[in-house]
């Protein structure tokens, strides 16, 4: 069995207009070592944040004068080249406030009255992400280390068994530096879409660290694992191919699993957990997403106006 992993501190701004909503937080957050900081609206927010340089920032949506979707962009633009995480809360709890939280740039979305435990462990894995960018930061002028997904880029026409062993390596790099790993499973509704086409719909606008494989089992699935991306950016990418699929009149279904996550310790689990949140989307079909971070999370794309 595992060692546990050794608690870690940092400074945690808390905006919130409600008094008793921050005073709870206060409570639970120094219960668990960490020194508070209180905002009451954005705008002050802001000027703490400026000030003080806190390790995390948990933004209630609405407050008065900048609300908290506003006051998450300006932070995170403002951080641009660092790694400042806020996790947005809200009494709102539906799947559209939650991507409206995730779209203005924060890292995670959690539901009021707080849960004590569930704040804990999401503040936790949060700091957890921000202190290994901040070593691997300072790694950055060393050595450089082959990425998993660079070796196998290399090869011409990599095999499915190397793309797999890469798709697994990442995950354990992910593990050693605390980098935040997105796995999507997708497949189409339509089985006359070749699975080539549907690979090209996928390919389109990835990194070269991004890896493509043909995902085993009974479906016509390909797998697209992410390295290096949070949650923002794995809903980005799943949207991009669900439209792309609907400009075509072909509806693609896509399950979304995520590292770091309590239930993800292998490559195995995060297969299965993508496999999972794609039956779920594809139940509710039409062009789904299912996100599967704390729990699944079911989600319809809007085409963007040009």
């Amino acid at each position: 069995m595992a060692a546990p992993s050794p608690p870690i501190s940092g400074t945690i701004l808390v905006a919130d207009d409600s008094a008793g909503d921050r005073s709870v937080a206060r409570t639970i957050l120094e219960g668990a070592g960490y020194t508070v900081l209180e905002a009451r609206d954005g705008n002050e927010a802001l000027e703490v944040a400026r000030a003080s340089a806190p390790d995390l920032v948990i933004l209630d949506v609405v407050m008065p004068r900048i609300g908290g979707l506003e006051t998450c962009r300006i932070l995170k633009a403002q951080s641009e080249g660092e790694y400042l995480p806020v996790l947005m809360v809200s009494t709102r709890t539906t799947v559209s406030a939650r991507v409206d939280g995730l779209r203005s740039g924060a890292d995670d979305y959690l539901g009021k009255p707080y849960d004590k435990l569930e704040l804990q462990a999401r503040v936790e894995v949060l700091l957890r992400t921000r202190a290994a960018f901040v070593a691997q930061t300072r790694r950055a002028q060393g050595e450089a280390e082959a990425r998993p997904a660079e070796r196998v880029a290399a090869s011409v026409h990599p095999t499915s068994e190397e793309l797999r062993a890469a798709m697994s390596d990442e995950l354990a790099r992910a593990a050693r530096y605390s980098d935040p790993l997105a796995l999507l499973r997708v497949a189409a509704e339509s089985a006359e879409l070749p699975s080539e086409r549907l690979e090209v719909l996928v390919r389109r606008g990835l990194r070269r660290i991004d890896l493509v494989d043909r995902a085993d089992g009974e479906d016509r699935a390909l797998l697209l694992l992410l390295p290096d991306t949070h949650f923002p950016g794995a809903l980005a990418v799943a949207e991009r191919i669900v439209l792309a699929g609907r400009a075509e009149s072909v509806m693609i279904n896509i399950g979304v699993s995520f590292f770091p996550n309590r239930n993800t310790t292998t490559f195995d689990d995060m297969r299965e957990h993508a496999r999972a949140a794609l039956a779920m989307a594809a139940e509710a079909g039409g062009g789904k997403i299912c996100l599967f971070q704390h729990q699944g999370y079911l989600y319809s794309p809007e085409a963007k106006l040009s």
